[in-house]
C-alpha cells in the first residue's frame, strides 16, 4: 500500500520533510519514505491511497487518559466548579461509582473513537478500576485498532480512612484484587509487539494511601515488566504531605518509595522544583504535562521547558472531559505553546517542533517504544496520520510544522493508520460503529445520572 501526495513531517534524525511525497507499508511497517514520483515509479502494481496534498506526521500518543470520564463531559462545569475535593468526592466519584461494566465499556469507546478521529494512535489509561471491566475494555482497545496501555488500579485505602475521607464504597477495592487483577491483566492481554499494554495504574501517593503499596508495585513492576502511572506533584498540599513525613518534596518522596524510572509516567508535576527536575532526569521518569485541564482547574502552570532543558522527557496528556471537555490531543498542542509562553512572558520560550516532538517521539518513549513508533522512517511501525489541509483555517500554508500545532483540529484528520491497518479514511472509522457508540452513549448518560441522584449536573441558568 502506498500513500501519496502529502507534505511527510518525517520526525526522522534529521527532522526531514518531504514536500511530495509518500510512505509505503508493508504488513505494519514502512517499507520506504520517500518522494511520490519515485515510490510510485518503483511499485506500480502497488495499491494507492491519495492524500490529496495534506500533511502527514506520526500518530499522536496521548499519555494521560481517564476513559471512564468521557461520559461526565462537562460536569466539572455543573453550578459552579467547586474545589477539588467537592469535584471528586462529591460528582466524579458518585457518578462512576454507579457504573456497570456495560457503562464503563460505553464510555471508554466513546472516549478511543474521539481520540481516533483526532489523530491519536496510542494512548495511556491512568485508573481502570475493577468495577468498570478491564476484559472488555482491552478487547475494544484491540478492535479498534489504537495502541493502549491500560493502567489498571491499585490502592491501598483501609475502609476506616475510606469512611473518613467520604469515599464512595463503589469506588473502593482492597489492595490484593488490584494487584492480582493487574499481573493476571498483564499475563492476559500484554502484547510483546506493543499494541496493547497492562500497567499498574496507582491512586496518588496520599495520606489515606498506605505507603507500603507503592515499594511493592515498584518491585512487581520491575520483575514482571509492567509500566507505572500515577498522579504526582499536582499541589501544595502533595509537597506538605511528603515533608510531614521528613520527605524534601513529593517528587521525594516518590523516589523514596522505588517509583521512579524508564517505565513511569508521572501525571501533571506542577509543582516540580530544580532539584525535583534534576531527580525525573536523572532517573529516566516520564511527566505528562496536561496543559488543557490544567488551565481548566487553574492548577500550575509546570515548568515544562525547563523539564525538557534538563532532559525530561515530557509528555502531552489531555486528562479528563469532565476538565478538559475534549480527547483532542491535536487541539491542546497550541495550548502548550500558549501556557509555556505565558509562564514565562515570552514567545521564544517553546517551538512548535518541541510540542510536535512531545505528541510524537516523547510518548512513544513513555510507552516504551521508541524503537517502533513515534517518528515515520524505514523498518518503523505503520503509525500515521493525514491531515486535510484544504479548510480555510488551515490556508495558506507557510511552516507545516507551525500550521499542525497552531491551526489543525482534531475534525481536520482525514486518516489514521495504525500498525500498518487503515482505520479511518475520508474521517469514516473502519474499526468502529460511529454512530452506535454515540447512541450508547446518551442512553448511558441518562442511566448514570439516575442513578447517581445528584441534581446539579446542567448549567444554573434555567432551562425552559
Amino acid at each position: 500500500m502506498i500513500y501519496s501526495n502529502a507534505t511527510i513531517l518525517t520526525l526522522d534524525n534529521d527532522r526531514r520533510i518531504i514536500s511530495e511525497g509518500a510512505i509505503r507499508v508493508v504488513g505494519s511497517d514502512i517499507e520506504s519514505v520517500g518522494k511520490a514520483d519515485e515510490l510510485l515509479a518503483a511499485h506500480p502494481d502497488d495499491e494507492l491511497i491519495d492524500c490529496r496534498g495534506g500533511i502527514m506526521l506520526p500518530g499522536l500518543i496521548d499519555t494521560h487518559v481517564h476513559t471512564s470520564q468521557c461520559m461526565l463531559r462537562g460536569v466539572s462545569e455543573a453550578s459552579g466548579p467547586g474545589d477539588f475535593h467537592t469535584w471528586l468526592f462529591g460528582r466524579i466519584f458518585p457518578l462512576q461509582g454507579t457504573y456497570t461494566h456495560e457503562d464503563a465499556l460505553a464510555s471508554a469507546s466513546l472516549c478511543v473513537l474521539e481520540m481516533l478521529k483526532s489523530g491519536t494512535t496510542g494512548f495511556v489509561e491512568c485508573l481502570l478500576a475493577d468495577h468498570y471491566g478491564l476484559d472488555g475494555i482491552a478487547q475494544m482497545c484491540l478492535d479498534s485498532g489504537i495502541r493502549a496501555a491500560l493502567g489498571n488500579l491499585v490502592m491501598d485505602v483501609s475502609p476506616e480512612k475510606r469512611d473518613e475521607a467520604g469515599w464512595p464504597l463503589s469506588m473502593w477495592q482492597d489492595r490484593e484484587s488490584g494487584m492480582a487483577g493487574t499481573i493476571a491483566g498483564h499475563q492476559r492481554w500484554t502484547d510483546p509487539d506493543g499494541r496493547l499494554q497492562i500497567w499498574f495504574g496507582s491512586r496518588s501517593v496520599e495520606p489515606v494511601n498506605d505507603l507500603s503499596l507503592f515499594p511493592e508495585v515498584a518491585s512487581l513492576a520491575r520483575e514482571h515488566g509492567i509500566g507505572i502511572t500515577i498522579h504526582l506533584a499536582e499541589l501544595p498540599s502533595d509537597n506538605d504531605y511528603a515533608r510531614s513525613l521528613g520527605h524534601r518534596s513529593h517528587v521525594a518522596l516518590a523516589e523514596h518509595l522505588g517509583l521512579l524510572g524508564p517505565r513511569t509516567v508521572l501525571a501533571h508535576c506542577t509543582i516540580a522544583d530544580d532539584e525535583d527536575i534534576a531527580v525525573l532526569a536523572a532517573t529516566g521518569t516520564t511527566v505528562a504535562h496536561c496543559p488543557g485541564n490544567n488551565s481548566a482547574t487553574g492548577w500550575g502552570p509546570a515548568r515544562v521547558t525547563d523539564m525538557l532543558d534538563a532532559g525530561v522527557n515530557v509528555t502531552l496528556g489531555c486528562d479528563g472531559a469532565p476538565t478538559n471537555a475534549n480527547m483532542d490531543l491535536l487541539r491542546d498542542l497550541r495550548v502548550t505553546a500558549h501556557v509555556a509562553r505565558m509562564r514565562e512572558h515570552r514567545r521564544a520560550a517553546i517551538t512548535p517542533e518541541t510540542i510536535l516532538e512531545m505528541a510524537t517521539l516523547n510518548g512513544a518513549k513513555a510507552l516504551g517504544l521508541e524503537s517502533r513508533i513515534g517518528s515515520l522512517e524505514v523498518g518503523k511501525a505503520a503509525d500515521f496520520i493525514v491531515i486535510d489541509v484544504d479548510a480555510p483555517h488551515l490556508q495558506p500554508i507557510w511552516n507545516p510544522v507551525a500550521s499542525v500545532v497552531f491551526a489543525a483540529q482534531g475534525s481536520d484528520v482525514d486518516t489514521v493508520v495504525v500498525d500498518g491497518t487503515l482505520v479511518m479514511h475520508r474521517r469514516e472509522v473502519k474499526t468502529m460503529d460511529e454512530s452506535a457508540i454515540v447512541a450508547k452513549a446518551r442512553t448511558t448518560q441518562r442511566a448514570v445520572a439516575q442513578r447517581c441522584g445528584i441534581d446539579d449536573l446542567g448549567s444554573s441558568w434555567q432551562v425552559i
